[in-house]
């Protein structure tokens, strides 16, 4: 059986900014394996892309949610 990992299509840096955010669509964010160019080695990228996640998230919520509270 073969099982496909495919990943990028908002890659950090170029579509989207360290954070998810995407570029140019403000309210727009990706916090999935589209944020990852290439692979991740010969492993299943479910660990990589919920730590990405978790870490965008923890991130935009400290950032945009309470900058729009002002």
């Amino acid at each position: 059986a073969v099982s496909a990992h495919p990943l990028g299509g908002a890659v950090l840096g170029k579509a989207c900014d360290v954070d998810g955010r995407v570029k140019g669509h403000r309210g727009l964010y990706v916090v999935d394996g589209a944020l990852i160019e290439g692979s991740t080695g010969l492993a299943n990228p479910s660990f990589t892309i919920a730590a990405l996640a978790e870490r965008c998230m923890d991130r935009i919520l400290t950032r945009d949610r309470l900058s729009n509270r002002a």
